[in-house]
């Protein structure tokens, strides 16, 4: 028969503990007075130049505090009130304490790093033309705008580059829930430059371990209205 200890007391009086918050989506949020953790192990990788930042750790705390489980994708709240996702939880009855795989996600502060979703609205031209006007609608999301492919296309007549990006974005723009169809060319990403991006692929939404991806294309501004959009490597 396997013997179980209980050593909350004893943890409770080792050095270097700090109190944590865990939230989970639906619920109150639990104190936990006292947890200890690894130093994280920071990462790129989605090689962003350093922009994107991953973060690993380890929170060890007493089962007294959270007596059920934690779910998957519950995030606990450090003292300096940096989130953690849970990604792994494992009990060890030995020592009655929670173990806790966490990973931090970020896009890096920058007024670079900066975009806003627009979103179409249609009205009719006096040509009887559907006629989009974009607005604002989410402003100030941290994200990371990478150039991942240039090739060249023909519209009316002229060569245009057409430069694709891939977005890293530090929320998730379409949650929550709401149905999206980012090839009908409703949404658009703006950057810091006032730039359009043509959202044409979203991807990782329901990952809890990596940030959404947004792969757009550069648009010329002005040609919101014509039967194409026109793509160009430098915004107007």
């Amino acid at each position: 028969m396997a013997l179980a200890f209980d050593l909350t007391s004893s943890f409770l009086n080792l050095p270097n503990l700090q109190p944590l918050t865990l939230r989970i989506t639906g619920q109150a949020d639990q104190a936990i007075a006292k947890a200890i953790d690894e130093p994280a192990d920071w990462k790129d990788p989605d090689q962003a130049g350093g922009q994107v930042l991953e973060g690993d750790t380890i929170f060890v705390w007493p089962k007294i505090f959270t007596p059920i489980k934690p779910p998957l994708g519950a995030l606990l709240i450090d003292a300096d009130g940096t989130a953690w996702t849970i990604l792994a939880v494992t009990g060890t009855d030995v020592v009655n304490t929670w173990d806790a795989r966490c990973r931090n996600l970020a896009v890096a502060y920058g007024l670079n790093n900066v975009a806003s979703v627009y979103k179409a609205t249609y009205a009719k031209s006096a040509a009887g033309e559907a006629v989009a006007t974009y607005a604002a609608t989410i402003i100030g999301i941290p994200a990371r705008f990478q150039p991942i492919d240039v090739t060249e296309q023909i519209l009316e007549d002229a060569e245009w580059p057409k430069t694709t990006y891939h977005v890293i974005l530090g929320i998730d723009i379409f949650a929550p829930g709401i149905p999206v169809e980012p090839a009908s060319a409703d949404y658009r990403l703006v950057d810091s430059a006032g730039r359009h991006f043509r959202i044409m692929k979203y991807t990782r939404a329901e990952r809890i371990d990596a940030l959404p991806i947004a792969e757009c294309v550069l648009v010329i501004e002005g040609s919101e209205g014509g039967a194409e959009d026109r793509v160009s490597s430098s915004g107007a």
